[in-house]
């Protein structure tokens, strides 16, 4: 996600970026297109929320314009549910043209086997897939719609049969967000995605502040005996996994235990070194504010794109502020919950210090 092999290539350069708290280049940028959803998660608050202020499509493109000049190399798209925006196939080929890799997550539930060929046809790399549960009932209970799972499945296999015509490279990916309510269902999830021809498979542990949903420590516990065991022999077999640990996102010792019961899913990571994402990474909403992820979206925007052009933003004074912030260990309280680039951050904090020869890249995520 982070380019890693380049930054290695770079190391000296990203050393001294991080240590004057300078940007290194945005090379992974999430855009949000859309509040708008069809579906009703019960953990997700996205469509509680009546804001309708979007970046306009000619807005997008003069952005996408400053992202290839300043090195970006992958966009991934989200929503909402991207596929309500009906421009999307135009911005996924205007991305696409710059030569960025252009990724998306969507609900599946509208992925007609027409709008699976536009995406393909507009250059597409990557579709992440939300599925909760390989059980129908389960998953329609969390996404609060009856029939989204059938949808979903329909989608999954419209999309598939079109990559596989087209011999296009593009990478299927399941997410599944673990929660008390599916977390028993999901020993059979990859058996579920290598008959539905999916590529990669990501858990995905609730971020659930009030604990509603969160696994406590006996329900992990029964989910890393039960589950993980099963999902891991079977997805690294079948390629969905890397390595067996992906199926363990709780941790696996007892104190990593301790940390994903209060819904630290980073598990100590952040306490020890910093996150390197300020430095690699920018996150936007759909009316243009600009944060360094998505974890950090509570928190004020970095930068406004309604009053300022990208580069402003990237180079300006509260993007470094939260540089040395993140540098000097001050980091926000979201950033213990968060459990994405795990991998990668520890690998970046070696290259930071000049230890990244001895770091294995191809793990990093």
């Amino acid at each position: 996600m982070y380019d890693l092999e380049r930054i290695a290539e770079d190391q000296a350069r990203f050393a001294r970026c991080v240590a004057e708290a300078q940007p290194y280049a945005p090379l992974l940028v999430k855009i949000k297109l859309t509040w708008r959803c069809n579906l009703r998660c019960v953990m997700c608050n996205i469509w509680r929320q009546q804001r309708h202020e979007l970046l306009s499509l000619d807005r997008l493109r003069a952005l996408a314009d400053e992202l290839a000049d300043l090195g970006t190399r992958k966009v991934h798209l989200s929503g909402g549910e991207t596929l309500l925006r009906p421009d999307l196939f135009d911005l996924v080929a205007y991305l696409s043209d710059k030569g960025m890799r252009v990724n998306l997550t969507t609900n599946g539930t509208l992925l007609t086997p027409e709008r699976a060929e536009r995406l393909v046809e507009a250059g597409v790399r990557g579709v992440s897939i939300s599925v909760d549960s390989p059980d129908r009932k389960v998953h329609d209970r969390i996404r609060g719609v009856a029939g989204a799972w059938k949808r979903t499945v329909r989608g999954i296999r419209a999309l598939r049969r079109v990559v596989d015509r087209h011999r296009a490279k593009v990478r299927l990916r399941i997410n599944t967000v673990i929660t008390r309510r599916n977390y028993t269902s999901l020993n059979r999830l990859a058996a579920f995605a290598h008959e539905e021809g999916v590529d990669r498979l990501t858990l995905i542990p609730v971020d659930d502040p009030t604990g509603q949903l969160r696994l406590n420590k006996t329900r992990i516990r029964d989910f890393n005996g039960r589950v993980a065991p099963v999902l891991a022999e079977e997805g690294v077999a079948w390629g969905l996994f890397q390595t067996p640990e992906e199926a363990y996102p709780f941790g696996r010792t007892g104190r990593e235990l301790e940390y994903s019961k209060l819904g630290e899913y980073a598990r100590g990571l952040y306490r020890r070194q910093p996150c390197y994402a300020p430095w690699t990474h920018a996150f936007i909403t759909p009316r243009g504010r600009v944060h360094a992820c998505c974890m950090t979206r509570g928190a004020r925007p970095l930068g406004d794109l309604r009053v300022q052009s990208f580069r402003e933003v990237w180079k300006g004074t509260s993007y470094r502020a939260l540089r040395v912030a993140m540098r000097d260990g001050h980091l926000y309280p979201a950033c213990h919950r968060c459990d994405d680039f795990l991998q990668a951050n520890r690998f970046l904090h070696r290259l930071a210090d000049g230890r990244g020869e001895a770091f294995d890249v191809r793990r990093g995520r």
